[in-house]
């Protein structure tokens, strides 16, 4: 891996806050209400990281259930953003992780802009990134799809080889992976499940890290 690491960037669910394992439940209980049986472990091993949009229309192909009802992302995120704002927590660590580590720092994420302009600021992070975020919204395909990656390297005006990026999903890491960027894998959030690891190595990641301690040691390698 190179060196000459001129900018961090952050996914932001299960990375900065730790929001995967809300967007979990939330979605597995109203998707029940809606005939699909999916299961929590069903969910946390094969959806985190992927749009509600997107899941929306892949869950009743997969479950064999009729489509879902239109208004069905808007009930899912009218709960989400109500449990959030009593539920969501910065992942332990983080804020004094950012603050230790001295390079530019910005945020890419499958979420809505706005939903990851509350997420930083209910956990008191927006500090650290300013203006530097960066949603799916503003490109033609949301992660996997390594669009959002590259997007914000063109606005941050770095190379994608100089970004070092913590992802914590499969869908994250093979976006930032396929964008040219070094990834570390993160494993802190309450999401995560046994096996992960090995997949995010699988995948290409440079590192994995457990706990922000661990990843700031590694941050500061590079």
């Amino acid at each position: 891996m190179s060196k000459k690491i001129e900018q961090l960037i952050f996914d932001c669910d299960g990375v900065l806050v730790d929001s995967e394992i809300i967007a979990a439940q939330v979605m597995v209980e109203l998707l029940n209400q809606h005939q699909i049986p999916i299961t929590i472990d069903y969910y946390l091993n094969n959806c985190s990281g992927k749009t509600f949009t997107g899941l929306v229309w892949e869950l009743p192909m997969v479950f064999n259930a009729p489509p879902l009802p239109p208004n069905f992302i808007q009930e899912v995120m009218m709960e989400h953003d109500s449990r959030v704002q009593t539920q969501l927590n910065a992942i332990p660590g983080m804020d004094e992780l950012l603050g230790k580590i001295v390079l530019p720092k910005a945020v890419v994420s499958n979420s809505d802009l706005y939903q990851i302009e509350h997420a930083v600021q209910h956990a008191k992070l927006k500090h650290h990134f300013g203006n530097n975020l960066y949603s799916s919204q503003m490109v033609p395909n949301p992660k996997p799809s390594p669009d959002v990656y590259l997007h914000a390297a063109k606005e941050l005006k770095v190379g994608p080889q100089s970004c070092l990026v913590v992802e914590d999903s499969i869908s994250g890491a093979t976006a930032a992976i396929a964008a040219g960027m070094n990834v570390i894998g993160f494993m802190a959030a309450s999401h995560i499940v046994e096996g992960h690891k090995e997949k995010l190595l699988h995948l290409g990641v440079i590192a994995t890290a457990n706990s922000a301690e661990e990843l700031s040691s590694i941050i500061q390698e590079y």
